[in-house]
């Protein structure tokens, strides 16, 4: 029971991550990974790290750092779930 209102409370933080129109935006995400936007002048990257958290932990998993890239003036980071 617990294990369940945990994932729906993983589940509702990525909903409402997802909803809010400011960085980090979301490039890409998969049930296995995600992959972030951002600049870092204006976004910490613990707040794309904390997004990240929340994508995997609604599937019972922790996030991954794969990489960090820069395009232009913004932050990629792409993470995998684990």
């Amino acid at each position: 029971m617990l294990e369940l209102i945990l994932r729906a409370a993983g589940l509702a933080i990525l909903l409402a991550l997802g909803a809010c129109t400011g960085p980090p935006w979301i490039i890409n995400q998969s049930p296995e990974a995600i992959t972030l936007r951002w600049y870092s002048d204006e976004t910490d990257s613990a707040v794309a790290d904390g997004i990240a958290q929340a994508h995997c932990e609604a599937s019972s998993r922790r996030a991954e750092l794969i990489s960090y890239d820069q395009d232009g003036s913004a932050q990629i980071g792409r993470y995998r779930c684990r």
